[in-house]
């Protein structure tokens, strides 16, 4: 699963890496949480033009009744995004990159649960694949989201046994075609990502709480 991550990159750099253009005014956070605002890439379904825009992180189709207690997904399995009915139709039509540098996990241990932090080997920004609803009444007219996760690969399984779908850049327009509404093209799309490519390592358990955002959560520590 992915519920938290890292966006620490600049809006520059985010820009040249989607080929988009974000709030220039956007502020780097090392503990994404659940239910804040998140940067969301989408194409437009006329023109195709890739738009960056704020979303509510927890996917909450339109009926959703304002102050129910539905939860709102922030991860959908990529094996059943296709067939499942809260998902099926964002799946075919509205797809979305969330743009990232990092993401957290927690590793089962006897005495507890370590975080470790997971991010590619060169440190670039990376896009995890998305789908989006509109926004609504429940999410005060943002578009909301959540992040398409995979089994983990034969990294990952040392810590935990799913982990967030990372697109390869080649495969990013691929994704965001808004004509592109055949399951059997996309699904291949999701899949864990290679190991070589990311480094991983424990992190203070002051992550734990959404209260710290502070750039010594990327900090490696020595392991328990």
């Amino acid at each position: 699963m992915c519920g938290r991550y890292t966006l620490s990159s600049t809006p520059a750099r985010i820009n040249v890496r989607f080929e988009v253009s974000v709030d220039p005014d956007w502020k780097p956070s090392y503990n994404v949480a659940p239910g804040t605002n998140v940067i969301m890439i989408r194409a437009d379904a006329e023109t195709g033009e890739r738009i960056g825009e704020a979303a509510y992180w927890g996917f909450t189709p339109g009926w959703f009744k304002p102050g129910g207690r539905t939860p709102r997904p922030i991860n959908a399995r990529s094996e059943g995004v296709a067939s499942k009915p809260m998902f099926r139709n964002a799946f075919a039509r509205r797809r979305c990159i969330l743009p990232a540098d990092g993401f957290y996990e927690w590793k089962k241990l006897d005495h507890g649960k370590q975080p470790w932090l997971i991010r590619l080997r060169d440190g670039d920004v990376f896009g995890f694949a998305g789908i989006y609803e509109p926004g609504n009444e429940t999410t005060d007219n943002r578009p909301s989201c959540a992040i398409l996760t995979t089994e983990a690969n034969a990294m990952m399984q040392e810590i935990h046994a799913r982990m967030p779908v990372i697109l390869e850049p080649d495969n990013y327009a691929r994704w965001l075609e808004p004509k592109q509404t055949h399951g059997v093209t996309l699904l291949p799309l999701l899949r864990p990502y290679q190991p070589d490519d990311l480094v991983s390592y424990p992190v203070s358990t002051r992550v734990n709480s959404v209260r710290n955002n502070d750039e010594g959560l990327l900090r490696p520590i020595a392991p328990a």
